[in-house]
């Protein structure tokens, strides 16, 4: 599962706590040694698609792994980001085939990046597409 940090590189998911059977928090850290973010996403359960039994199950996180509620192994087949602090990813058990949800949203910092402002929106730049940067180059010569 692929989880970024604000500067636009990607963390690593070192552990993860579940809350209750169908939430859990992902403890990240980003990838680069000059942010040194560390920061605490949720992963819960949102809602069931399809289930070729019929049979609806919720589904749960352990460790870093995505699980049904059968108990197979689920993969993510697609992720749908909202925002850049909130994705929908949606899974598919190896077992059974049911298809579910699962939401992934930023929640808090433990430890803020060592960026200055100007690095950080200079990484935040960077890493968005040439017609997206075109577009924030014309509305800031506005100011």
């Amino acid at each position: 599962m692929r989880v970024d940090c604000q500067c636009g590189s990607q963390a690593v998911v070192s552990r993860s706590e579940g809350k209750n059977p169908t939430t859990a928090e992902l403890y990240c850290s980003c990838k680069k040694p000059e942010c040194g973010h560390s920061f605490i996403s949720t992963l819960g359960f949102k809602h069931s698609v399809f289930s070729p039994s019929g049979v609806m199950h919720a589904a749960f996180v352990q460790g870093t792994r995505i699980y049904c509620g059968c108990g197979e192994r689920a993969t993510i087949q697609k992720t749908n980001r909202l925002s850049s602090n909130v994705s929908d990813l949606y899974c598919v058990c190896s077992g059974c085939g049911h298809r579910f949800v699962m939401c992934r949203a930023f929640s808090h910092t433990l430890s803020p990046s060592a960026f200055t402002t100007e690095a950080l929106t200079m990484a935040i730049i960077q890493s968005v597409t040439p017609s997206v940067r075109r577009s924030l180059q014309q509305q800031l010569a506005l100011f």
